[in-house]
């Protein structure tokens, strides 16, 4: 059994498993209900790749039962879709997996991690690393005073992500191909400034990856 097997099967032992889309009680080893899966937004088409990004992919449209699972998972507490996501977007991204020197995530502030109980991109990018055997590396992390994006209208949504986040670890970063995940991604603001900061720093390379995409209006 491999480790994060291990981990859900003990995770179970004291809390039931559960299908994130849905609540439905299901198998140890399961992720999902079949019927929830088959009602997905997936989507072909993850929309216009954000700034400086090298590629972009995303599993579904966030709507229906894709967004319901995002919200439970901001409201804190609920880690059931954090598997779920990282499953999917394993098998949507493996070709950005697959060329990445390593695997990053959009970083959480403290205060927003201990509000909810985890770091969800770090989460969701950590299990995609252990189900694919790439490295997973922190190497951004939180400026003091970063506002929380969805308050914010697009224009305010790039210049608050240009100047939330910094490079902690650019030795790790110059001349890599980084692949960063983050759950959604709305504007594109976030995951564009992340290649921004991670470009200015050496890296060669910087693709992304997330769960949903807001579709554009």
């Amino acid at each position: 059994m491999k480790a994060w097997e291990f981990r859900r099967a003990a995770a179970a032992l004291f809390l039931p498993n559960r299908c994130p889309f849905c609540g439905a009680v299901i198998g140890i080893q399961e992720f999902w209900c079949g019927s929830c899966y088959s009602s997905l937004p997936f989507t072909d088409d993850p929309g216009e790749a954000p700034p400086e990004t090298d590629g972009f992919t995303a599993v579904c449209q966030y709507f229906g039962r894709a967004r319901l699972a995002v919200l439970r998972m901001k409201k804190g507490w609920y880690r059931y879709p954090i598997d779920a996501f990282a499953v999917l977007i394993a098998e949507n991204a493996h070709e950005l997996i697959r060329t990445a020197d390593f695997v990053t995530a959009i970083p959480s502030g403290a205060e927003r991690s201990r509000e909810l109980g985890y770091a969800q991109s770090e989460l969701i990018a950590k299990m995609v690393c252990e189900m694919t055997g790439k490295n997973f590396l922190r190497v951004m992390a939180v400026r003091p005073g970063k506002l929380e994006q969805k308050r914010l209208n697009a224009e305010q949504r790039r210049e608050n992500a240009m100047r939330s986040y910094k490079v902690t670890e650019p030795e790790l970063v110059r001349g890599k191909t980084i692949l960063v995940i983050d759950d959604v991604c709305t504007t594109g603001a976030t995951l564009g400034a992340a290649a921004h900061i991670l470009k200015e720093a050496g890296a060669h390379s910087v693709s992304a990856a997330a769960f949903a995409r807001v579709p554009k209006r």
